[in-house]
């Protein structure tokens, strides 16, 4: 389970509990800049879930940066040398905060934040997206649902023969915990899909969706399931680099007041991530459900949230998330069944070529 924390004006994501043990260091004679170097290294070792994944030698890490770190070390070094360790591991879900100062966070590149890498840029982006809907005939769009980030949490509309649902986070509010912000999301999504009564296929676009919570995402595709079926397997480190836990099974289960058996399109791209990974996963283990886009970001884990000695948080993945037939796509991401980019240049066109693309298909 996933819990919203705000760590000044940067959105991050840790485990519900967010503050889990950090582990010791086996050396207990050390100045304080080296007992936070150890504490991190330490609990990484202990917990972090995907060194092979990663392709992570964190043994040599160790051997090229403890020597920098003295009694003597500011934390300007420390931190440093924190973000120089780990920002080989490309996993957002790692981060280092200086509480109310700033934050560090391992992030794999984007080729869609490449093409649109600041909010005017994914604006227009969105703007772009809305005209391509209004050409093809969709009723002009709705949002609801809280504001966050500047958006309102849903948005849809509806044409001839589809139905189509944005959303891009998995969280109604941040401060909420997941049941209950599941069961309020599923509120909001009663009166969507009461919208939809009349269509038979529902686009729904998780482009550059920032995450949220696991349990958001299987409220969201509940919707489309009139049965009790798996979801995903998740297993928690427990042990050596290659022990994890038993298998952790998430049921899909039907949820709202709708009847209707629908095909479903999931628009993704490579800033869907965290919970959007999640969803993107689960739903292309359900029938009559194609994928067109780019592939997910390949983040999926909770976090592991701790503190270090001087109280700056830390995060790290410590579990792996499997499909319905386990496999894992952490690193790879969602595979799409149609794969199409979005660059800068669909904006001098003022078409998105997902979506088109997705509205040629034939059901």
């Amino acid at each position: 389970m996933r819990k919203i924390i705000i760590a000044f004006i940067i959105i991050t994501t840790f485990s519900a509990q967010s503050q889990n043990p950090a582990s010791e260091p086996k050396n207990k004679n050390l100045s304080f800049p080296e007992k936070n170097f150890e504490t991190l290294w330490q609990t990484f070792e202990d917990h972090y879930a995907f060194f092979t994944l990663r392709h992570i030698d964190w043994k040599k890490t160790y051997q090229i940066y403890r020597p920098q770190i003295t009694s003597s070390t500011s934390e300007d070094t420390l931190f440093s040398v924190f973000t120089k360790m780990l920002a080989p591991f490309e996993d957002n879900h790692i981060n280092v905060i200086i509480p109310s100062v700033k934050q560090f966070k391992s992030v794999k590149p984007s080729e869609f934040q490449k093409q649109f890498p600041n909010d005017s840029l994914i604006n227009s982006f969105w703007n772009m997206v809305n005209h391509t809907l209004l050409k093809n005939d969709f009723e002009p769009l709705k949002s609801i649902g809280p504001v966050f980030n500047k958006r309102k949490l849903f948005t849809y509309s509806v044409s001839k023969r589809f139905g189509y649902l944005r959303f891009n986070r998995c969280f109604v509010s941040q401060d909420s915990d997941n049941i209950p912000d599941a069961v309020a999301a599923g509120k909001f999504l009663d009166t969507i899909f009461s919208s939809f009564k009349n269509v038979k296929n529902i686009i729904i676009d998780v482009r550059d969706n920032i995450g949220g919570n696991d349990e958001f995402a299987f409220e969201a595709a509940g919707r489309f399931t009139d049965k009790r079926v798996i979801g995903m397997y998740k297993k928690t480190r427990n042990g050596g680099y290659e022990d994890f836990d038993k298998p952790e099974t998430w049921y899909i289960e039907p949820k709202g007041k709708n009847s209707q058996t629908y095909s479903v399109i999931v628009l993704t791209n490579d800033k869907t991530v965290s919970a959007g990974d999640v969803f993107a996963m689960i739903m292309k283990s359900l029938p009559r459900v194609t994928i067109i886009g780019q592939n997910t970001r390949g983040i999926y884990s909770d976090m592991y949230g701790f503190e270090l000695p001087n109280k700056w948080l830390v995060s790290l993945s410590n579990q792996r998330y499997y499909n319905a037939k386990m496999v894992c796509y952490e690193g790879t991401g969602t595979p799409v069944d149609i794969l199409i980019k979005n660059t800068k240049e669909d904006l001098i066109n003022d078409n998105d070529p997902v979506l088109e693309t997705a509205l040629k298909q034939k059901f």
